[in-house]
């Protein structure tokens, strides 16, 4: 006998854990923050809202579960957690699990006409299917939404606002999370959706990044903006933690701040698509301009082309490296290349900071020694130098190397930042600046190869 309920408690966990697996891959259902949500185990006993009637009352009952009978979820909504904790009977695994909640309140208002009208998984349980838990955690949720926008009617100016976002924004109830004086707290919480839209962004910027574009924006008591963003979106304009939200005057209305918001990421959007263009197009008036002195060069995110020339016999190459905030600023584009690698530390995000690094103090040095000749040169009328250097553009990256000669461990190369620079000029004119710089300096390139080798 024990054998055989050893049997059918380890057949009965396999299809639990292939039904959290199933969870897992296909995401948490129906929460805004559901890559957010937290499945683990648990075998302490405790008070649990008892699903089954005993005479027709249905009540709570303390329950000793073995361990791996009880899954612990913690949702996050509305900027808080709602922990869920479900009851597993493997010895009836024909039977739903009981269930209780963190909200004691929604704990409390809830009943059997609620459960049996809204969620049906219970009178359909089928321990068989791979989605069972997944439908009853989904329609779970969708109850407790239900529960929080019923408390709305206590809340005037809440309401208006919420129903004031759902018109003005053109989104459904399925995209905003609203948690009306939340438990512990005498405050309310309210999760937005923001409509923001990449479909004309090029795929290549974002399809390394599973998961859906999402935008959240957070408002906490009588004004506290919070705003998260997908990985999706953070590849393509940077991280919540980079993005200056607005301030918030007396007196503001949350959705022209939602609005406010909202216009913000969509500018960050356009200037990361326009950024994409100009390199691309870059890349085109480097086609255009040397032809067949092109050796290689990036033809999905146009960072990078690679080109071989020969002036007076010697030959050489030029590497010439876009940023990927070309044609902005060096500044940003550093501290940029900072929060990807802080907030994912990889390799290669490591390299992108160091190399931002190295730019940055290349283009420094270059703006010091300008300054320095600027000091000694009087105003003269129209002639005074317009001091655009001031603002440190992030420069096409220009790379010479020897094909003759090598220093100690590798190639001789020589990286020219001393150039002039305006992200004003066209792409043709850039293309143009970099031929000036290579055929000035090959020269004088050359000798110092020479010297080296």
């Amino acid at each position: 006998m024990e054998i055989r309920d050893s049997l059918i408690r380890g057949s009965v966990m396999e299809q639990y854990i292939r039904q959290i697996g199933y969870i897992k891959l296909n995401g948490f259902p129906g929460g805004l923050c559901s890559d957010l949500a937290e499945i683990t185990g648990a075998s302490e006993s405790l008070t649990v809202w008892n699903t089954r009637q005993d005479n027709g009352v249905m009540g709570e009952t303390v329950c000793e579960s073995g361990p791996g009978d009880e899954l612990l979820i913690k949702v996050p909504f509305a900027g808080a957690t709602l922990t869920i904790r479900l009851l597993f009977y493997l010895r009836e695994p024909w039977m739903p699990p009981d269930m209780s909640f963190s909200d004691i309140q929604f704990l409390s208002r809830i009943s059997t006409e609620d459960l049996e009208d809204q969620v049906p998984a219970l009178n359909n349980w089928n321990c068989s299917e791979d989605d069972i838990i997944a439908q009853l955690l989904h329609q779970l949720l969708q109850l407790y939404k239900k529960y929080q926008l019923e408390k709305l009617d206590d809340d005037e100016v809440l309401q208006f606002e919420y129903r004031s976002l759902l018109k003005t924004l053109k989104i459904g109830e399925g995209d905003i999370e609203i948690l009306v004086n939340s438990p512990g707290h005498n405050t309310s919480s309210l999760l937005v959706r923001l409509p923001l839209s990449l479909q004309d962004v090029p795929p290549v910027l974002i399809d390394a990044n599973p998961g859906s574009a999402t935008s959240l924006l957070q408002n906490e008591g009588v004004f506290v903006p919070k705003l998260y963003l997908s990985p999706r979106v953070e590849s393509l304009i940077g991280g919540a933690n980079t993005l200056a939200l607005p301030a918030v005057p007396p007196g503001t209305c949350l959705l022209d701040y939602v609005e406010r918001v909202l216009e913000l990421l969509e500018e960050k959007v356009r200037k990361a698509v326009l950024c994409f263009e100009t390199r691309k197009q870059f890349i085109a008036q480097v086609l255009c301009q040397f032809g067949c002195a092109v050796m290689e060069y990036d033809a999905e995110r146009f960072s990078k082309v690679v080109l071989m020339f020969e002036v007076k016999d010697f030959h050489f190459l030029t590497f010439i490296t876009l940023g990927q905030l070309f044609p902005q600023f060096a500044a940003e584009a550093k501290y940029m290349a900072w929060v990807r690698y802080k907030g994912n530390p990889t390799r290669h995000n490591k390299y992108a900071h160091r190399m931002t690094c190295k730019h940055m103090v290349a283009t420094s040095k270059w703006a010091i020694t300008r300054w320095e000749a600027d000091m000694h040169r009087k105003p003269t009328g129209v002639g005074v130098d317009s001091k655009m250097w001031l603002v440190l553009q992030q420069a096409p990256k220009i790379v010479l190397q020897s094909l003759y000669h090598n220093s100690p461990r590798e190639p001789y190369s020589k990286e020219y930042s001393d150039q002039k620079y305006s992200p004003q000029w066209t792409p043709e004119e850039m293309v143009r600046n970099v031929r000036d710089v290579i055929l000035s300096n090959v020269s004088s390139f050359q000798m110092s190869s020479i010297r080296t080798n």
